[in-house]
């Protein structure tokens, strides 16, 4: 099976490059044109034909986000486990189809965790993020990878490198960030050029923080105030980033990023009881290369590559076993190629193809581990057709897994095509509306986790499946008063995942194992809305509105007692707003999020239920052009309003804190 696979691959890689070698064939003389890049235009999301949400730089320090988990709550349809603090875990869900069917992009080189297939975004820093980008179904450009178009949802995570816009010169920044609890950020970047239109940018930040937060346990009518324990978080993120661009408009990346962090896990409170001795350390080194091309006018090349290596160290003194406690160990690996091309037929259809291979695996200290290995394989189609006012996109994506065990029994190999189809309207040449729809159809596969965790796995499961079906109305104008821009966009969307991987109790309620049993049906409304003006020559302000409405239910089985009962963690509504001013040297900010109630468990009942929640930020800055560099000055305050709540259960967030920061740079 695999041998018959590899040679399908090999056969699909074969035509494209042979596409690519009769491309330069046909166009073997031609002038090269002198590219210069002076600014980054602002993406207009009304033009995407699928539900886009996007938060630039600027956006992002307004939100007081340090991380990109944070960041990514801003967004309507989101919900992010966070288990509290600085070091605290962050995982995203994008409309209740769950961590795994989100696909998370670096550059523009899809990422993975084939062990949980969960990635933790807290791991990623917001302060050299040039944007952040949240779309629905599939990405909007064509040439893309593969593995790209098998994700229900893509977040983006664009760097200044993407842009290729670091060319001008020497530029540099450097700051501090320092805040409660013991938060010590500090963090400096400097792009250098090395020849014509070729730069090096390299940028580092580290994060210390013991996360000492105070809390108030109640338990009835007694309460007693408590320090979040075991929360202590230090950390060091590096990236070393080449990029090229070349006459002929050619654009080579790449990228060397590093990860260490060594952080505790802050247990449970329960009845008085915070003790929590849990660790994690983790050691991530990846090595990225993207190369984009045009062959002739309608023609465009890509490949990328990628390899990884990720420890993970996860100690518990206080499990119960014959060993005196947990060490477990895990590493994992991943090579990854990628290559796409895409060509204009004529003014009207687009195709586009693309294929990607994943060889992935995955050792442990643990005794008994079956060392599973992955072999992936994307193959997609695209199809593009483009009308004066409107836009079709179909594709068909192809996707082969094949598992391998040193011992045991390993999953059965998956063939699969999935389609997806997307299409929008304007409803006139200047008209401010347009409206927008999209079926896409999705797997994923079991994880390694799943699939051969000791004692808990199951080298049975099938994949889980999901349908997902969006109808959306966006209305964007500008106008020339105090209200400049105004886009808002309304969907109304309907997923239903089959074949849903819970864990269930086996024998009793101390042996679980890993089975397909779930249908979720799931129906819900994203509104987002951006508002931005002029109230005078020197002040400008800037509004986002995100909300969402959604019902996810257990539609598994009548008989019981979880029938059309809601998901576990799931609120009915939910949304965030940022409002921001800007006079001068001066700028200031509110934010807020919220949630309604939701339930831990499936069973819906009153003690599984846990309290809505929502907070309130602030902040104000400062900055001064000096003679050689620019100087500003932040200070914040995080939950401005003290209020306690828990994201998840028995995980007490942080009360009121404050920050400030020092920041210098030429750009």
């Amino acid at each position: 099976m695999r041998r018959g696979v590899l040679i399908y691959n090999l056969l699909f890689l074969a035509v494209v490059f042979n596409y690519r070698a009769s491309a330069q064939t046909g166009d073997s003389t031609k002038l090269l044109n002198k590219v210069t890049v002076s600014a980054l235009k602002k993406k207009n999301n009304f033009t995407a034909a699928t539900p886009l949400q996007s938060l630039n730089s600027e956006t992002l320090q307004q939100l007081n986000a340090p991380s990109v988990g944070d960041a990514a709550r801003y967004f309507s349809g989101v919900q992010v486990k966070d288990y509290g603090g600085v070091g605290g875990l962050k995982t995203v869900s994008v409309r209740s189809l769950g961590a795994a069917h989100t696909g998370i992009l670096y550059d523009g080189i899809p990422a993975s965790d084939v062990q949980s297939g969960q990635i933790d975004l807290s791991r990623y820093s917001t302060t050299f993020v040039q944007s952040l980008d949240l779309q629905q179904a599939q990405l909007r450009q064509l040439l893309q990878p593969a593995r790209a178009y098998s994700y229900g949802a893509v977040l983006a995570i664009n760097t200044p490198v993407m842009y290729v816009n670091t060319f001008a010169g020497k530029q540099w920044r450097a700051g501090l960030k320092a805040g409660s609890f013991g938060l010590w950020q500090p963090y400096g970047g400097v792009q250098l050029p090395l020849a014509r239109n070729m730069s090096v940018n390299i940028s580092s930040e580290a994060v210390f923080s013991k996360g000492d937060y105070p809390f108030t346990i109640e338990n009835g009518p007694d309460s007693e105030k408590s320090r979040r324990q075991n929360a202590g978080m230090r950390s060091l993120q590096g990236e070393i980033n080449v990029a090229k661009l070349f006459d002929d408009s050619a654009v080579l990346q790449v990228k060397l990023f590093g990860y260490h962090s060594n952080r505790g896990l802050p247990g449970t409170v329960i009845f008085y009881n915070d003790r929590s001795v849990q660790h994690l350390w983790n050691k991530d080194l990846y090595f990225q290369t993207r190369y984009r091309r045009s062959l002739g006018k309608h023609t465009g090349f890509l490949t990328a590559g990628r390899y990884s290596n990720n420890y993970t160290r996860y100690t518990d003194p206080d499990y119960l076993n014959n060993q005196g406690g947990l060490d477990n160990r895990y590493t994992q690996r991943e090579a990854y190629a990628a290559t796409a091309i895409d060509h204009k037929i004529d003014d009207r259809i687009t195709i586009a193809a693309s294929s990607d291979v994943s060889y992935a695996w995955l050792s442990s200290n643990m005794p008994a581990f079956v060392q599973p290995t992955r072999w992936s394989f994307w193959n997609n189609m695209s199809l593009q057709f483009n009308g004066r006012l409107w836009q079709l996109t179909g594709s068909l994506l192809l996707s082969t897994v094949n598992d391998k065990t040193t011992t045991g029994t390993a999953a059965a190999t998956i063939n699969k095509l999935t389609p997806s189809i997307t299409g929008n309207l304007r409803l006139g040449e200047r008209s401010p509306f347009m409206m927008r729809l999209f079926y896409k159809h999705v797997f994923r596969m079991p994880t390694f986790n799943d699939l051969y965790y000791n004692m808990i796995g199951n080298t049975s499961l099938r994949p889980e499946y999901a349908r997902q079906y969006n109808a959306g109305l966006v209305f964007s104008k500008q106008f020339s008063d105090a209200l400049k821009h105004l886009t808002i966009g309304i969907d109304g969307y309907y997923n239903l995942v089959n074949d849903k991987i819970v864990a269930v109790p086996n024998k009793n309620l101390f042996s679980w194992t890993m089975l397909n049993l779930g249908r979720v049906d799931i129906k819900g409304m994203d509104v987002t809305a951006e508002l931005s003006g002029q109230i005078t020559g020197a002040v400008s302000w800037f509004s986002r509105i995100a909300y969402t409405y959604q019902r996810a239910i257990d539609i598994t089985n009548p008989a019981s007692v979880y029938y059309k009962n809601t998901i576990p963690y799931t609120p009915d509504h939910s949304g965030s707003g940022l409002f921001s001013l800007q006079y001068g040297r001066w700028s200031g900010g509110y934010s807020l999020l919220f949630s309604s109630t939701r339930y831990t468990i499936g069973e819906n009942n009153p003690f599984n239920m846990l309290d809505g929640w929502g907070t309130q930020d602030a902040f104000l800055s400062w900055a001064k052009n000096m003679k050689a560099f620019r100087m500003q000055i932040k200070a914040s305050i995080d939950n401005l309003l003290n209020k306690q709540y828990d994201v998840v259960r028995y995980f007490p967030m942080p009360g009121r804190s404050f920050k400030i920061s020092l920041q210098l740079n030429n750009l």
